[in-house]
């Protein structure tokens, strides 16, 4: 049996040793006084990575999107306008799943790839809409959404906003309360780089102070029922059911990792990352499938040159390299590679070979200079600050 292959796809990611090391020790009990000590911790972790202050987080334990029902669950009800950015596979999600809440879902479409008209976003919230759902950054076409001027746009019109922020939290700047954002959520595979099994949640206390838990429906996934648990049992047991004590600590050890490098150098690391990615792939022949001004730091998309098929080239990386990537999704499916430079794939020991494994596919296809495409790239990349000084577990 080989080398288990290089995970490139955007997410989830290679955990680091220290945060593995919490998957390997026996199970936990789900309450008492050391996880009431992490969980809390947690909870702190949680609010300076939102960087929002007057909120409510909470570690819901379940998929990422389980976070954005979550929201729905508790602040929305059946009838309610709600409006969302619909320019990439996951904003069309978005849309989805809060049609299955019962809530009137108006999309505003853009082609994917493209950032949406800030003039046709405020055409529709001016009408009256609770709030605004944006994919911050939007997986399928390697984009950032403009949040920032979206929520702009949005509480101007007196609309709260849903951030997806999934791939964005912890690797793209995203200060929730200076830009407004009074809800967001997030996956703990993702630029947090812990296990999957983790959806951070983010609310403002306003909103929750304004909803009726009454009429909330859900219990699980229904924010009021955590809170009346933390109120109750919150010396002991400040969550609704079990969490696994495995995916818990190792999720309270990857933002202990995230602070300890801290959150602006984590960020420009993703940024330099990013940088040296769009360099390499550009001079290799690749495409962005979006302006490189919305270009995403977290997730590289991108059209291969003449010659390569995209699904193909993720076949013979797989087999030739060991390198696992992923391709483009919904109706760009085919089209594209995707890339993932999250979390720990944000680093030169992974951009180089990614790159040199490329080169050697568009120099038979006949593009010219590729040796100097990988060596800009490694420069670039080069400037970019190790995530820790040792991997070694403590």
């Amino acid at each position: 049996m080989g080398a288990p292959p290089r995970m490139l796809i955007p997410g989830p990611v290679p955990i680091d040793p220290r945060v593995h090391e919490e998957l390997a020790k026996p199970a936990q009990p789900h309450y008492g006084d050391e996880w009431v000590r992490k969980y809390h911790e947690i909870e702190d972790m949680l609010r300076r990575l939102f960087q929002a202050k007057d909120v409510e987080v909470y570690p819901i334990a379940g998929p990422g999107h389980s976070g954005l029902e979550t929201i729905a669950f508790t602040l929305l009800r059946r009838g309610n306008r709600v409006a969302v950015i619909d320019n990439g596979f996951f904003g069309t999600r978005c849309a989805d799943v809060l049609r299955t809440h019962h809530v009137q879902v108006e999309a505003i479409p853009s082609k994917w790839g493209e950032p949406p008209d800030l003039a046709a976003v405020e055409k529709v919230v001016k009408k009256g809409v609770a709030c605004l759902t944006v994919v911050h950054n939007e997986t399928s076409t390697g984009m950032t959404n403009p949040i920032r001027e979206l929520a702009e746009v949005a509480t101007k019109h007196g609309a709260w906003v849903i951030g997806d922020a999934v791939s964005s939290l912890g690797g793209i700047a995203l200060p929730c309360g200076e830009w407004g954002i009074e809800t967001a959520f997030a996956a703990s595979q993702k630029c947090l780089a812990a296990p999957p099994g983790i959806a951070p949640v983010m609310v403002s206390r306003r909103l929750l102070e304004e909803a009726d838990p009454a009429t909330a429906e859900g219990w699980y996934l229904n924010l009021f029922s955590w809170e009346k648990i933390k109120k109750d049992w919150g010396d002991w047991h400040p969550q609704p059911t079990t969490i696994s004590s495995n995916i818990l600590f190792a999720f309270h050890r990857a933002l202990e990792l995230l602070h300890e490098e801290g959150l602006d150098r984590r960020i420009r690391r993703h940024q330099i990352i990013g940088r040296a990615y769009r360099e390499g792939l550009t001079g290799l022949g690749f495409s962005l499938f979006c302006d490189e001004k919305y270009a995403s730091n977290t997730v590289s998309s991108v059209r291969p040159p003449k010659g390569l098929e995209a699904m193909d080239l993720i076949k013979r990386l797989r087999t030739d390299h060991a390198i696992s990537i992923a391709g483009t999704l919904g109706p760009m499916r085919g089209q594209g590679i995707r890339i993932g430079h999250l979390g720990t794939q944000a680093s030169p020991e992974f951009v180089e070979p990614m790159l040199t494994a490329l080169a050697g596919y568009a120099r038979k296809a006949g593009v010219q200079h590729t040796e100097d495409a990988v060596d800009r790239a490694m420069q670039i990349a080069s400037k970019a600050a190790p995530a820790h000084p040792s991997r070694e577990p403590k």
